[in-house]
């Protein structure tokens, strides 16, 4: 026992011996070349571009509108120059060459005229006109410089200038009116173009066709006059409601200008035309007696929304 202490003994020594000597050859300058050394500056950072590219800014359209429609026998119609003011982002993912861009806008100063069976040329004053909508796409063709590929988005439209309202009786015998409330939910499907055209300019091109858009609200500027039915006088007694579905095209083209690396100034123009079948109802009361009401439903014509117009806008990226 005593003698297996002592070779273990020996063997401790010579270990420890041994560290001590290539510790002192290291710090003897032999060490140094073979210790790591700090790490650098962008260490845990990848040297990759980010696939991630963001641009957010604020748009100005002054655009010009038109819609019509016959209804009940009486044309209507309205036209208006109205100055938007939008709100809008895009996202970029460069390693799959997918984007996603949304939009939202409002009108704040709307001028035109408008005709009704009632009047004709009337001055407008005031209304709303707002949208807003997103878009997916991908543009996996192209060069280095040029991408083209497609994309389906969706948008929301409320375009209701003031073509003032019609009066009407309630089932209580008093009066009442209503302004234009109309919506349209719009899917559409394009191509899209976008491209470098050297350091400091871009060019982007927009498509679409709209194969399906939703109608439908208060049409307040319908107006009836009076009827008979089964010897009855009839009056009207509620405002328009209209239900339709729409199909149509939209397209927009922006030129841009980098001033700096994260800063965009683009111009350009933009424009959408919506059409197709809907119907108009109302309800009709009875002369003197309200209360007995019946409910009228006419095909409507000559249905269309338009509008387009100049485009420009300052975005940062980054």
């Amino acid at each position: 026992m005593r003698r297996f202490s002592s070779i273990v003994g020996a063997a401790l020594a010579v270990a420890s011996f041994s560290a001590n000597a290539i510790g002192a050859e290291k710090l003897n300058g032999f060490g140094p070349d073979e210790l790591r050394g700090s790490y650098p500056e962008e260490w845990g950072f990848s040297e990759e571009p980010d696939p991630l590219d963001f641009e957010i800014g604020i748009r100005y359209w002054y655009s010009m509108g038109s819609s019509a429609v016959n209804a009940f026998g009486g044309f209507y119609s309205a036209s208006d120059t109205s100055s938007i003011a939008e709100a809008f982002f895009r996202i970029d993912d460069n390693s799959t060459s997918s984007f996603l861009k949304g939009q939202i806008g409002y009108a704040v100063k709307i001028d035109g005229t408008y005709i009704t069976p009632q009047v004709v040329n009337e001055t407008m004053a005031g209304g709303y006109i707002g949208y807003g909508g997103v878009d997916f796409g991908m543009v996996p063709f192209g060069t280095e410089n040029i991408g083209i590929g497609a994309f389906a988005g969706y948008q929301f439209i409320a375009a209701n200038p003031n073509m003032g309202r019609s009066n009407f009786v309630t089932a209580s015998g008093g009066g009442d009116s209503a302004t234009n409330a109309l919506e349209i939910h719009v899917a559409k499907i394009g191509l899209a173009i976008n491209a470098d055209i050297g350091d400091n300019i871009d060019l982007n091109m927009e498509a679409a066709i709209i194969p399906y858009a939703n109608l439908s609200g208060v049409y307040g500027a319908l107006s009836i006059p009076d009827f008979i039915s089964g010897g009855d006088n009839f009056t009207q007694g509620s405002a328009g409601n209209i239900s339709g579905r729409l199909y149509g095209a939209s397209g927009e083209v922006m030129l841009g200008f980098k001033p700096t690396e994260n800063l965009v100034v683009r111009v350009g123009a933009r424009g959408w035309y919506l059409t197709g079948e809907a119907t108009m109802n109302v309800i009709a009361r009875q002369v003197g007696t309200p209360a007995n009401a019946q409910n009228y439903i006419d095909n409507v014509t000559g249905l269309e929304f338009f509008r387009y117009g100049a485009l420009a806008e300052i975005a940062g990226t980054f």
